[in-house]
């Protein structure tokens, strides 16, 4: 089996499951009329996938293939629009064997129950348009406040730190004035030791010198 009848088997199955769907749309009321209606917009969804799937493929398909499965695609969505409109029908709840029956008014006033549905389901989906685009804001607007915050937190962190940097320069300047005090008094007692030394050693030199004089 190639992949566009796995596509096809696919579809006709999507398709049963649509026209079940329509049926109990037709006989069914309130909450679980709507049930089955978001359902059967689902199977559609689905439907239409396929088929956008099957338009692939057929690209693929040799000149001789090409034209026969382009003519089943075509068929595909010729029925999927029926089934559209089988559901639009249900939905307003007209039969219709009814409506071949009656003719003309009929026709009018289903055309104008599916604009009126048509319109109202525009407007629902604008108002769950406006409802994501408010859910949007809201939470951009939560984010900004979350970055505004942390980037407050971050500079009272940055100035903390400028802070520290600024005292730790200042106690390094401290201990370097301190340790240049230190070393000019090192050094100043290394002078005044090698004074001593001088002074010492030129005393001793001077004894010396006086306790041979005598003899000589």
């Amino acid at each position: 089996m190639t992949l566009i009848e796995s596509y096809e088997q696919q579809y006709s199955s999507v398709t049963a499951d649509i026209t079940h769907n329509i049926g109990k749309v037709a006989t069914s009321y309130g909450a679980e009329k709507q049930n089955h209606v978001r359902q059967a917009d689902k199977l559609f969804e689905e439907a239409h996938e396929l088929l956008e799937q099957m338009e692939l493929e057929v690209k693929e398909q040799e000149p001789r293939e090409r034209q026969k499965y382009s003519t089943r695609v075509k068929s595909f969505k010729i029925e999927l629009t029926k089934l559209q409109s089988d559901l639009k029908r249900a939905k307003l709840g007209i039969d219709a064997n009814r409506d071949e029956l009656l003719g003309d008014d009929t026709h009018d006033s289903e055309d104008q129950r599916a604009r009126l549905l048509d319109n109202t389901e525009t407007l629902e989906r604008s108002s769950r348009r406006l409802d994501h685009g408010y859910r949007m804001t809201i939470e951009t607007e939560r984010i900004g406040s979350q970055i505004m915050e942390d980037l407050h937190n971050q500079r009272q962190t940055i100035n903390r730190s400028r802070g520290r940097l600024q005292e730790m320069d200042s106690a390094l300047g401290k201990s370097s004035r301190v340790l240049s005090g230190m070393m000019q008094r090192i050094i100043q007692n290394r002078i005044m030791l090698i004074g001593i030394g001088l002074i010492v050693l030129i005393a001793i030199v001077l004894a010396i010198y006086f306790m041979v004089r005598p003899h000589s």
